[in-house]
C-alpha cells in the first residue's frame, strides 16, 4: 500500500470516528422526556425561513430564465409546460400547486419538524421515541444505523450525547445533511436546534426552537404519527 493510499485510509477512518463520536449516555443525568409545547414567541419560524429561501431561489431562477429567453430567435413560441393543469371551460389555466408539489411541501414540513408539540419518551435505557405532529422516530443513543429520509433517500444516522446535547445526525452521500440537537436550558425549557446542509433545498437553513414542558395531562397519541422508525 502506498503512503498516499495509507493517508487516505487514515483520514477516512478519522472522519468516520468523528461522525460516530456520540456517547451512549450523558456524563450526568439529563431528562429530556415529557410532552413539550412550542414557545412560539421565543422560537424561529421554519416555514418563514423556507419561504424566504424559496423566494431568493425563484428570483435567481427567473433572472436565468429571462436571460435565456432574450437569447432566443424572434417569433419562437414559449416552451410547453407538460405539467401544467388543463384549461377550464373558458380556456384559462387553473392555478394551484400540482400533486408532486403538494407532496414535496409535506416532505419539507417533515424535514423541518413543523409541529406545535414534541413528545419524548424513554422506551428503555438509551432508547427514545421522538414524536411530533409530522414525524415519529425511535432512536438509540450511541448508535450508527441507516434510515430513510422523508424524500426517500437512504441516510447514515448517528445518535447520541455530545456533552449536554442529545444529537441526531443524518447524512445522505452526495445529498442532504441534517443535524438536530436537544438540551435542557437552565430555565427548564427544551432547546431544539436544526441545521441543514449538503445538496438539499433546505441547505443553509438553521432553526432554533424552545419548548415549554406541559404540566397538565398528556393528550392521547395521534394515530397519524405512523410507524416508529
Amino acid at each position: 500500500m502506498s503512503i498516499r493510499s495509507l493517508c487516505a485510509l487514515v483520514l477516512c477512518s478519522w472522519s468516520v470516528l468523528a461522525l460516530a463520536d456520540y456517547a451512549a449516555a450523558p456524563k450526568k443525568p439529563i431528562d429530556l422526556t415529557g410532552f413539550w409545547i412550542l414557545n412560539t414567541s421565543a422560537s424561529d419560524d421554519p416555514e418563514a425561513l423556507l419561504t424566504a429561501k424559496q423566494a431568493k431561489e425563484w428570483e435567481r431562477f427567473d433572472r436565468m430564465r429571462r436571460r435565456e429567453e432574450e437569447s432566443w430567435p424572434a417569433n419562437v413560441p414559449p416552451p410547453i409546460d407538460a405539467d401544467a393543469p388543463p384549461p377550464d371551460e373558458n380556456g384559462n389555466r387553473r392555478r394551484g400547486p400540482r400533486p408532486w408539489q403538494k407532496q414535496q411541501e409535506e416532505n419539507l414540513r417533515r424535514m423541518l419538524g413543523v409541529s406545535p408539540t414534541l413528545e419524548i419518551k424513554q422506551v428503555e435505557p438509551g432508547r427514545f421515541d421522538v414524536l411530533s405532529a409530522v414525524d415519529s422516530r425511535r432512536v438509540q443513543a450511541g448508535s450508527h444505523t441507516q434510515v430513510s429520509m422523508p424524500e426517500g433517500q437512504l441516510a447514515d444516522s448517528w445518535v447520541g450525547w455530545e456533552g449536554e446535547w442529545f444529537v441526531i445526525e443524518r447524512r445522505v452521500r452526495s445529498g442532504p445533511r441534517a443535524l438536530e440537537k436537544f438540551r435542557l436550558t437552565k430555565s427548564g425549557q427544551l432547546e431544539y436546534l436544526m441545521n441543514w446542509s449538503g445538496d438539499s433545498e433546505l441547505s443553509g437553513i438553521k432553526v432554533r426552537r424552545l419548548y415549554d414542558r406541559r404540566t397538565g395531562p398528556v393528550p392521547e397519541a395521534n394515530p397519524d404519527h405512523g410507524p416508529l422508525q
